[in-house]
C-alpha cells in the first residue's frame, strides 16, 4: 500500500515499533533502546511523539498507536500521540485488522462458528479477562477521534461502529506471476499456512484431510514459521490452498494465493457479507467449506478438481479487481486530502 501511495506522488513511510518476524521491511523501526536509563526512555518517547508533528496524515493499523502498552488498557499514555495529532488537526485514519477490535464475548454470542470460544482461540480467556475492555475503549474513546475508520474483515462491522469495509491490499500484483494449477498432476498438492492454528481452524482442516486420505489421492503440506519470501515460493507449488475456516472471511494468505492463480478454500459467514460491496460478493471465487461439515465440503471440492484451473484464473482476476494496492491507494489518497470523500476503488 505504501509503495503504491508513493507511486501516486505521496510521501508515504511505513513505521513500525519492532522489526517484522517474517521479514517484511519497514522504512523506520522504532525499537526500544537497549539502555533502560531514564534519558533513553524519554528520548524514545520523544521520537514517537514527534511523528504527530512530522506527517499530515497518520494512518494507524492494528488498533494501536506508537504510545500503547499491550496488556494494560488503563495505562494513562495509551494513544497519547494519536490524541495529540487530533488536537493538532492532523488527519487520522485507522484500519482495523481483526483481533484489535473483534469483541470475543460478542463474537461468541452472535456466531455459531467462531474461534472466540472455549477450546478455540488460545487467547479467548485473556480476551474475556481484559482485552475486550481494551477493545471497547478503542471503539468508544479512540475511533471517534479518527477522521475515517476502515476494517478488513466483514464481521468487524459489529464492533467498529461507523467503520467501512476495505479490502486487503497486501500483494504487489506486478511482482506476482500467475502459476496455474496443474490439472494433470496425479497427486494434487494441498497447502495450508497457519500463523495461529487455533484461529485458522487448522486441526479441523487436518483431521478432515486425514479422514479423506483413504478416498482421495493428494499430498498435504502445512507451512508455518518461514520468512515471507520462502513461504511465497511454497505457495506457488500448490494446486489448492486452504486458508481459514473459523473467522468467516479469508485472510492475507488467500489474497496471495489467488494472485498466483490458485483456487482457495475458506469459510465465509453469509450474514457478514452485507458489509462488502454487492459487486464484490457476486465476484467471490472462494470455494466454501463449513467446519460443521468439513468432510463433505472438502470431498465435494476434491470431486470438482477439473474446475480448479478455471477457478484459479477467476481468482487472479478477482484480486486484480478488488485487492490491487494501486486502486486502493488511489481511493485512500482522495480521502487523505478530503476525509469526507467517498471510498471508491
Amino acid at each position: 500500500m505504501s509503495r503504491a501511495e508513493r507511486g501516486l506522488g505521496i510521501k508515504s513511510e511505513v513505521v513500525t515499533l519492532t522489526p517484522s518476524g517474517l521479514g517484511y521491511r519497514s522504512d523506520r523501526v522504532l525499537e526500544e533502546p537497549s539502555s533502560k536509563s531514564l534519558a533513553a526512555r524519554i528520548g524514545y518517547r520523544f521520537v514517537r511523539a514527534a511523528l504527530a508533528f512530522e506527517f499530515d496524515v497518520l494512518h494507524f493499523y492494528f488498533g494501536q498507536s506508537f504510545f500503547y502498552k499491550y496488556g494494560d488498557p488503563d495505562w494513562r499514555f495509551n494513544f497519547a500521540d494519536l490524541k495529540l495529532a487530533s488536537r493538532l488537526g492532523k488527519r487520522i485514519i485507522m484500519t482495523l485488522q481483526g483481533c484489535d477490535i473483534r469483541m470475543a464475548g460478542l463474537s461468541n454470542k452472535r456466531n455459531t462458528v467462531t474461534m472466540c470460544r472455549e477450546g478455540g482461540c488460545s487467547r479467548f480467556a485473556g480476551c474475556l479477562a481484559w482485552q475486550d475492555r481494551a477493545r471497547e475503549r478503542l471503539a468508544h474513546e479512540i475511533l471517534p477521534l479518527c477522521d475515517r475508520v476502515f476494517f478488513l474483515n466483514p464481521d468487524l462491522g459489529a464492533s467498529a461502529g461507523t467503520g467501512e469495509f476495505l479490502p486487503y491490499a497486501n500483494v504487489n500484483l506486478r511482482a506476482i506471476a500467475p502459476q496455474a494449477t496443474r490439472a494433470g498432476r496425479a497427486r494434487p498438492l494441498i497447502l495450508h499456512a497457519p500463523t495461529d492454528a487455533s484461529i485458522k481452524g487448522s486441526s479441523i482442516i487436518e483431521n478432515s484431510l486425514r479422514r479423506l486420505a483413504g478416498r482421495y489421492e493428494f499430498e498435504y503440506r502445512a507451512v508455518s514459521g518461514l520468512p515471507h519470501a520462502e513461504a511465497m515460493q511454497l505457495y506457488g507449488e500448490a494446486d489448492l490452498v486452504i486458508d481459514q475456516v473459523l473467522s468467516g472471511w479469508y485472510g492475507g494468505l488467500a489474497v496471495e494465493a489467488m494472485a498466483m492463480g490458485k483456487p482457495v478454500v475458506a469459510y465465509l459467514r453469509e450474514e457478514d457479507l452485507a458489509s462488502i460491496p454487492a459487486a464484490m460478493r457476486a465476484d467471490l471465487p472462494i470455494l466454501r467449506a463449513d467446519p460443521r461439515r468439513m468432510d463433505e465440503d472438502l470431498a465435494a471440492i476434491l470431486d470438482r478438481r477439473d474446475e480448479w484451473a478455471e477457478l484459479g484464473r477467476r481468482s487472479r482476476a478477482f484480486v486484480e479487481r478488488w485487492h490491487d494496492p494501486e486502486r486502493i491507494a488511489a481511493a485512500l489518497s482522495r480521502i487523505y486530502r478530503d476525509t469526507g470523500a467517498p471510498l471508491i476503488y
